[in-house]
């Protein structure tokens, strides 16, 4: 049985919302807002083609690492995972849109998924060529 192309690591929700603001007290540090900001928007060809292509190389690290004793435990407490890639709802959808798949409509901007490497790469692949590589 094949895996699945995707998977949800983090949907919004009125409860997540609201947990998360009563801890932080509506405060959030300024790096974490400007990463969550950089998640939202999406990236032209180049921007998306180097966001693919580092999580591909990270994706192939853990691969490698995973063939030993010591590579699995690090992937494990790193949470790298070697046949998926972590990916913001915002950029899944444009890379989704790359490869020709549908885009599921429980897909959000805020959300955190994982990509199947396989169609991560794809998409890579698919955007280096209309880039002209």
């Amino acid at each position: 049985m094949s895996k699945p192309i995707l998977r949800i690591l983090k949907g919004p929700s009125p409860t997540q919302e609201g947990t998360s603001q009563a801890v932080t007290a509506g405060l959030s540090s300024v790096f974490s807002a400007a990463s969550n900001a950089a998640d939202l928007f999406p990236h032209d060809i180049e921007g998306l083609l180097q966001v693919l292509h580092f999580r591909n190389q990270i994706a192939k690290a853990a691969s490698r690492r995973s063939r030993w004793f010591g590579g699995r435990i690090f992937n494990k407490f790193s949470g790298e995972d070697s046949d998926y890639i972590p990916i913001s709802g915002t950029h899944l959808r444009q890379t989704l849109s790359i490869v020709n798949i549908d885009i599921p409509d429980f897909i959000v901007a805020s959300g955190k998924y994982l990509l199947r490497l396989d169609i991560s790469e794809e998409a890579a692949k698919a955007l280096s060529e209309k880039r002209g590589l």
